[in-house]
């Protein structure tokens, strides 16, 4: 089964089950000794969704979630916000870590040339040394 299809195909199987849910709360909520039959039709729909989703979740073994991802939904968050803040702290991470890049470059920089200053001679003995290496 493709990777999209198994995704899908469970999506399917949880709407399927909900609106049972949703049918089961509404003849319950309104129940009549005439409506047992009905609900037991439910029930046992309700218990054929729930066999089906157990059966699709050898699908999904290999499929890790962050932790982060079920504290978005608890606090009535959208889950993709978790992917969008995790682009963000990324882009954040990569230009903090540039700017240490620079910085150390800068000095890196300003230190040649002030050996330079100081110690010409040995500035110019490595400078031999590293084209040779390079």
């Amino acid at each position: 089964m493709a990777a999209g299809n198994q995704f899908e195909t469970l999506e399917r199987e949880i709407e399927q089950g909900i609106l049972t849910i949703t049918q089961i709360g509404i003849t319950a909520g309104d129940f009549q000794s005439s409506s047992q039959p009905v609900l037991n039709q439910l029930l046992q729909s309700l218990i054929s969704k729930m066999r089906d989703v157990e059966e699709l979740r050898s699908n999904f073994d290999a499929v890790n979630v962050p932790m982060e991802v079920f504290e978005y939904i608890d606090n009535g968050k959208n889950p993709q916000l978790y992917t969008k803040d995790c682009l963000e702290k990324a882009l954040e991470k990569k230009q903090a870590e540039q700017a240490k890049l620079k910085s150390i470059q800068t000095f890196r920089s300003n230190l040649l040339t002030e050996l330079g200053k100081v110690f010409p001679d040995e500035m110019a003995q490595y400078k031999a040394a590293r084209r040779i290496k390079n």
